[in-house]
């Protein structure tokens, strides 16, 4: 599974000046993009370039608050009122219960391979992700990290020898467990929930 690699932010609906919609395309470190205080709409939307047009099968998701996410894919070359197409459906983040009491705000949602037909196999160029809360109207929330990747069969062989990878770190070895791959980048997760959609 080759990553797919954000180029830059095309547009976003709201931000915090300390936690900007930059922080998603941060591979070094991960800090959330938060919304604006000042912004009381409580849904937000960002819409991300890719580095190039790729397959993808695999996302995963560092929540930091949002009750309700929505992934679609697009291609830069579109009319801007095109819609976009729909990756991953208004899926649940937090229920309204943990979204009152503050519970489970930091998570990581993992889905791979189950998206719709007419999605799989195209190759996208943009990505759009609109999170809402509407059940803590005093709270910050947005995400902390996005991770694509693109299917198997795009991943490119590995350098050198053929068993060369098992020299890896577990981290960045091929076949290495989710779980692993996910702290890797929410390294300050303190063992929350982790959650994967099959």
């Amino acid at each position: 599974m080759a990553p797919v690699k954000i180029s830059y932010v095309v547009s976003f609906s709201s931000q915090d000046p300390k936690y900007p919609v930059e922080n998603l395309l941060s591979e070094g470190s991960v800090r959330p993009w938060l919304d604006c205080p000042q912004d009381h709409s409580r849904w937000l939307s960002v819409e991300l370039q890719l580095e190039r047009a790729s397959p993808i099968s695999y996302v995963d998701s560092g929540n930091c608050g949002c009750a309700f996410l929505q992934i679609e894919v697009g291609h830069s070359s579109w009319p801007r009122d095109q819609p976009y197409v729909t990756l991953v459906p208004t899926v649940t983040l937090m229920t309204p219960d943990d979204s009152k009491l503050g519970r489970n705000r930091c998570s990581v949602r993992m889905f791979k391979e189950d998206f719709p037909v007419p999605v799989v196999r195209q190759h996208w160029d943009c990505l759009r992700l609109t999170c809402s809360q509407p059940f803590s109207p005093r709270s910050h929330f947005e995400l902390s990290f996005i991770c694509l990747r693109t299917p198997q069969e795009h991943e490119p062989e590995p350098p050198g020898h053929p068993q060369a990878w098992r020299m890896l770190s577990p981290q960045t070895a091929p076949g290495a467990p989710t779980l692993t791959s996910t702290r890797c980048f929410f390294p300050n997760h303190p063992g929350g929930p982790v959650q994967r959609s099959s």
